[in-house]
């Protein structure tokens, strides 16, 4: 498959923005996923695959030949993995992604930037759809809409204490903040970044018009822990205990 030209845009983001991807284990999501990048698969790329296989690995480097993926080949979790990645950027900025997400636009990434320039509070300018997350009525009514250098974002900090301070949907970020921050692997899960970052005033913008959605939902790359239904019946047959139904 032949790689499209960068238009004028990407060339001026190239030596600004990196993109960075988690990807493992969903080689035909990965694929939907860049598909629908177009010539944003042009841009500085670094994956990590935390998982290994062969296949996702190979659709990246087929799609993106000019791609890197780094890492060990130990599985390091999640935020391990992200700061192994991110080690390795040496651009300003950082445009994160995840393999299973479709994009109706490729033309974010400059007001992404203009806006998170226009004001420090902003943790990260997420580019997913507002209307693509299981939000009540009542939450979505309580969304807020604002503008910095001529560019609408949503806000969604209002909706929860501990949420939207951070996010690792699709966004674009600085390098600098990761930084500062020392790391995301201190932080067990996503809302306890969140919740640090929402302590010091910091809010993820998002962005308006969106430009992704979400094509993951029922598959996650991640072990599904046993039900004490499931350990009730496993000691069961452990005894020799028959189970029907």
């Amino acid at each position: 498959m032949s790689e499209p030209c960068l238009s004028g845009e990407t060339s001026s983001l190239h030596d600004q923005i990196t993109h960075c991807l988690t990807i493992g284990k969903r080689p035909d999501l990965l694929r939907r996923t860049l598909e629908s990048l177009h010539e944003l698969r042009n841009l500085p790329t670094l994956a990590i695959n935390d998982f290994g296989d062969a296949e996702t690995s190979g659709v990246l480097m087929e799609m993106c030949p000019s791609s890197r993926i780094v890492g060990p080949s130990v599985h390091l979790g999640h935020h391990p993995a992200v700061d192994e990645m991110y080690s390795k950027v040496t651009t300003p900025y950082i445009f994160h992604g995840e393999d299973d997400w479709h994009f109706s636009r490729v033309d974010f990434l400059a007001d992404g930037l203009r806006l998170l320039n226009a004001d420090p509070n902003i943790s990260v300018v997420c580019f997913r759809a507002t209307n693509d997350m299981p939000l009540s009525d009542a939450d979505r009514a309580r969304i807020t809409v604002e503008e910095r250098s001529g560019i609408r974002f949503e806000r969604l900090d209002q909706l929860h204490e501990q949420w939207h301070g951070y996010s690792f949907n699709p966004h674009l970020m600085r390098r600098k903040l990761w930084e500062e921050i020392g790391g995301f692997s201190q932080f067990k899960k996503e809302r306890h970044l969140s919740r640090f970052l929402r302590r010091k005033g910091f809010y993820v913008a998002f962005m308006l018009p969106e430009a992704c959605r979400h094509i993951g939902d029922g598959r996650t790359t991640l072990a599904r822990r046993p039900t004490w239904k499931h350990i009730k019946r496993f000691k069961n047959w452990m005894r020799g205990i028959r189970q029907f139904g």
